[in-house]
């Protein structure tokens, strides 16, 4: 019996000197390890939220998240990270203030920029969850470096040429996707989702508006956003100056045309 006891004894403190050893071999590494997984991690963000730019916000704030005049100011400029806070009174950080805006918004327009900045977080209303907010806020962050020191950043979507021979219907697909309407609209056949659902458009458009053919109402539309505002919207009534009404001067006449034969064809 003695011997049995004694056997356990040894095996137990075996067990725990080895569990020790294995523990202190990890530890070991733990304190480079941390910081790589942590880069790692925010790298991920920074690539997730690439993702949700290009697909939600590049249609008023433009690829490089310049701007676009009389639609949505800079965020990837000098000013935006070293005196946007000073200049709108928060007293908060940088992230907060990127993450509180895209949440809830912008519900009226202000000084040259008219047009109003939906409602992107899901607690608000909005198609995007908390983490998407977070990360989005990441891609927008990871510009400072290069804004600050003047240069221009490399992390960018780029869009894919278009054929010299592409038809107006290819030419209005690559439109819709590089200037973000999917943001808003959503994908073509789907859910809107903070804009109107295009799905069907071709077929309803012609009965829209009194006297419009269907390609007269999408044109006007795109060009005169608040000549006709839609009842309903995925988060309420649609409101007007929420699109963006500069379209019929940055796109060229081949891209406006393409675009609105592309949505004629969502029937």
């Amino acid at each position: 019996m003695n011997n049995m006891m004694n056997k356990i004894t040894v095996g137990i403190v075996v067990l725990l000197l080895t569990a020790s050893i294995f523990v202190l071999f990890v530890a070991r590494d733990e304190p480079a390890r941390l910081p790589a997984e942590e880069a790692n991690f925010a790298g991920r963000s920074v690539e997730n939220g690439a993702l949700i730019f290009e697909a939600n916000c590049v249609g008023c704030h433009g690829v490089q998240g310049k701007g676009i005049p009389g639609v949505a100011p800079s965020i990837n400029s000098p000013e935006f990270f070293t005196t946007r806070l000073q200049e709108v009174g928060y007293v908060g950080s940088l992230r907060s203030f990127i993450e509180g805006t895209v949440n809830a918004g912008r519900p009226v327009g202000s000084g040259e920029y008219s047009a109003k900045m939906a409602t992107w977080g899901q607690e608000y209303g909005g198609p995007l969850r908390p983490d998407q907010i977070h990360d989005v806020a990441s891609f927008i962050l990871n510009w400072e470096a290069t804004a600050v020191a003047g240069e221009s950043t490399a992390a960018q979507p780029t869009p894919t040429p278009l054929a010299s021979d592409a038809s107006p219907i290819e030419i209005g697909t690559a439109v819709y996707t590089a200037q973000g309407c999917a943001g808003c609209h959503g994908e073509p056949g789907g859910a809107g989702l903070v804009g109107p659902n295009l799905g069907g458009i071709a077929t309803r458009a012609g009965s829209t508006v009194p006297g419009l053919s269907a390609e007269e109402y999408i044109q006007q539309s795109i060009v005169q956003p608040n000549a006709y505002v839609v009842p309903e919207c995925p988060n309420g009534p649609c409101a007007p100056n929420l699109m963006p009404a500069t379209y019929g001067q940055t796109l060229a006449p081949a891209e406006l045309d393409g675009l609105v034969q592309y949505l004629l064809t969502l029937e």
